[in-house]
């Protein structure tokens, strides 16, 4: 994946980066979907993966970078939505519950949180997105 603007040099990607956005990009921007109009939505993907590339060498040199990437989106998703500030306890929780309402496994859900697959199933046992959650989110989208 290369991007350059009209008259600027071409910048290469990090393979690794190329990887992990072609692997994300499409259940990050399903959830932020989830809460935002798809402009909102838009705009709120690419500035969490203009984040994620400017501060690449530091995420893949963390503990768990799916984890820390997953709770930047998280993060910027719940700050573009006031409603979803009273969630801030275990906005995983919160996380599960939507992408499993969204259709995505216990499995990929894991992958794409960057958790372990056995705390995803427990936490989408006991969701918070079967009740007054779910509502929040509609309310939300308008």
């Amino acid at each position: 994946m290369t991007h350059a603007a009209p008259d600027a040099p071409t910048l290469a990607l990090p393979p690794a980066f190329e990887a992990f956005y072609t692997l994300h990009h499409t259940p990050y921007l399903d959830y932020a979907q989830a809460h935002l109009p798809l402009a909102e939505a838009n705009t709120c993907i690419n500035t969490v993966f203009g984040t994620l590339i400017a501060r690449w060498d530091t995420l893949v040199g963390s503990l768990n970078p799916t984890a820390q990437a997953w709770d930047h989106l998280s993060c910027q998703v719940r700050q573009s939505t006031p409603l979803l500030l009273i969630l801030r306890d275990c906005p995983l929780h919160y996380d599960v519950g939507v992408l499993t309402n969204l259709g995505y496994t216990a499995t990929a859900i894991a992958a794409i949180t960057g958790r372990d697959p056995s705390k995803i199933r427990y936490l989408s046992r006991t969701s918070v997105t079967s009740g007054p959650a779910r509502g929040i989110i509609a309310a939300t989208r308008g």
